[in-house]
């Protein structure tokens, strides 16, 4: 059948009866073919691990500073794919800086030769109030596989193409979620003219991740948190209110990466959650 389609096509088993797609299968021979336990994805992790800490003394103080300068590559989609060496890539979770600053500090108001002590009221307001807060900085982590229309029967799927006559910035229209996201016709932040549907029975040659370096946007965010104790009798009242997201920073997310959809490159979700406060109450006895 195969060579009644294409005379020129070369069968690799002179005796192979079936389908042109049927024969581009990595084992023609077998209609379906299950390696539920095979060996045969890979992964490898790289870093640079630095930590700095100033310890508690007696100005009250505590600061915590750690970052890590990062690389991870797998081909984990390859146990489900056909194409080893090109699901070869940046890992999905990878973050080439990731950097956390913690900080408690308790105010010095209200104890001995500090403002604030030498008043019985005041001291009980002001004293051993404990302030601490956590800010946390991350790569974007890469943006997935660039999609495109696919010609491959029973081969798998593919990636797009890179366009070779293309020319120009691929990030467009600023940050990701500058502008109305929102509007009857929200921008569209990766250029579509930048990639192509690969041509029939190829997988496309960009990579699983990181095509032209684009990630997702980066991660920031800041808790802030005061807290105290005050001794009733045998017991302990804790007193405290938490704010996480301090500055209300929104992180978006849900970026379309399929060119044949109309919604390429735009926004679709917040990929973070807003400011949020509690107040909390803790009675020990």
């Amino acid at each position: 059948m195969a060579q009644a389609i294409g005379s020129g096509v070369d069968l690799s088993d002179p005796n192979f009866f079936g389908t042109v797609g049927q024969m581009l299968r990595p084992f023609p021979q077998y209609s379906a073919v299950s390696d539920v336990y095979g060996d045969v994805a890979r992964s490898t992790y790289h870093s640079l691990q630095l930590t700095a800490e100033k310890r508690r003394s007696d100005d009250g103080l505590i600061v915590n500073f750690n970052y890590t300068f990062s690389r991870t590559k797998d081909n984990l989609a390859a146990r489900t794919g056909y194409n080893f060496d090109q699901d070869w890539a940046a890992g999905v979770n990878d973050q080439p800086h990731v950097w956390n600053a913690t900080v408690v500090y308790t105010m010095p108001w209200g104890a001995d030769g500090k403002p604030g002590s030498g008043n019985p009221v005041v001291r009980t307001i002001v004293k051993d109030w404990q302030i601490s807060g956590i800010t946390q900085f991350r790569s974007g982590r890469p943006l997935g596989s660039i999609i495109a229309a696919c010609n491959l029967p029973n081969a798998g799927n593919c990636y797009a193409d890179y366009n070779p006559s293309f020319s120009g910035p691929v990030r467009i229209n600023g940050d990701y979620g500058d502008g109305d996201v929102l509007g009857a016709t929200p921008p569209a932040y990766i250029d579509r003219n930048a990639f192509q549907s690969p041509a029939p029975f190829t997988y496309g040659n960009t990579p699983r991740t990181l095509a032209f370096d684009l990630r997702n946007p980066s991660y920031f965010n800041q808790d802030l948190s005061v807290r105290r104790d005050f001794p009733i009798a045998r017991m302990k009242l804790g007193l405290g209110v938490d704010v996480f997201n301090v500055f209300n920073t929104v992180l978006f997310g849900g970026i379309q990466t399929n060119i044949t959809n109309a919604n390429f490159g735009r926004v679709s979700s917040q990929a973070n959650t807003p400011r949020v406060g509690q107040i909390k109450v803790r009675l020990e006895f």
